[in-house]
């Protein structure tokens, strides 16, 4: 990698965490924009992460963005509301809002600067191409129809971020799928969940692009390292499964005994209309990453669920 500094939003996150720990290692200098520094300090203690610099930045102000990515020759942008919850209005707004708004600040920021990085790296999702049961989905794929709260907010986001390649950066988008692991808090919830695992959410046929955690951050520091990639890529597993498929992996792999189904009702009662993450889905393939050579390394649901819970 030749980045001499990378800034990254999002940096406290499930993916951002952990970019940041395999850039430590790597020995690059990282800054992390946070809304909370005192949070993101404690996550990155400087005995432990002494590369790691930490900017307090207000995510819709481009003035308070500028400072942070200053030295910095890449700019990953992980930030946005988390989306697995009940959708209020007020949280549907905080969703397009921090993806939507939050980017076009970000760029704003990036655009005045007199000396801009060379990269930006953008977060998005395979709701892009919106929702379908038989349809396959690659990067040639074209954007689903709008209506769609979630396909719509992800291609206001997608063009905000590509605004960015006006500036003469290059803008590299990654559409992730749903990605997979789990901290030590969760951890710890899996194994009182053991008996309980595997079973069926909702009617089961919904498709999961998914993909593993350390896959998603080795596509990260590919992109880091090799200039000449460009435009989206689908970061997803190469073999997308359904629902049913999910969640048997890991009632197999849990031994589980009780396998408690979860009736499509029940989670709709739960998150309302963000119930559709759960019980929506696409089978998105990642054609463009296959063909530059990128290998997986947990390509299969089984060998990713084994990985997870052992």
């Amino acid at each position: 990698m030749t980045q001499a500094k990378v800034a990254i939003t999002g940096a406290t996150g499930f993916l951002g965490r952990r970019l940041v720990e395999k850039l430590a290692i790597r020995g690059i200098p990282v800054t992390v924009l946070s809304r909370s520094p005192s949070k993101a300090a404690a996550r990155f203690p400087r005995d432990q992460f002494p590369l790691v610099t930490v900017a307090g930045y207000d995510p819709f102000d481009p003035a308070t963005i500028a400072p942070g990515l200053i030295d910095a020759t890449a700019v990953v942008h992980l930030a946005g509301e988390p989306i697995s919850t009940r959708w209020t209005p007020g949280v549907r707004a905080a969703i397009r809002n921090s993806r939507e708004t939050g980017t076009r600040a970000l760029v704003t920021a990036i655009a005045g600067m007199p000396s801009r990085p060379a990269t930006l790296i953008s977060a998005s999702a395979c709701r892009y191409y919106g929702i379908s049961e038989s349809k396959r989905f690659a990067e040639d794929s074209p954007p689903g129809p709008s209506g769609d709260f979630l396909t719509d907010t992800t291609h206001l986001w997608e063009a905000e971020a590509q605004r960015a390649a006006d500036h003469d950066l290059r803008v590299v988008i990654l559409r992730f799928g749903i990605a997979l692991a789990v901290t030590e808090t969760g951890r710890e919830t899996l194994k009182r969940l053991r008996p309980f695992l595997g079973g069926r959410v909702g009617s089961g046929r919904q498709w999961v692009s998914w993909i593993h955690r350390e896959d998603a951050i080795d596509i990260l520091l590919r992109v880091l390292d090799t200039p000449g990639m460009r435009g989206a890529f689908n970061a997803t597993s190469p073999h997308p499964v359904r629902m049913r498929q999910v969640t048997d992996a890991f009632g197999r792999v849990s031994r589980s005994f009780l396998r408690v189904p979860v009736p499509a009702m029940v989670i709709r009662q739960l998150l309302g209309d963000g119930a559709t993450v759960v019980l929506d889905g696409q089978r998105v393939h990642p054609d463009r990453l296959l063909a530059d050579g990128f290998r997986f390394r947990f390509p299969q649901i089984e060998t990713a669920v084994y990985d997870i819970l052992s």
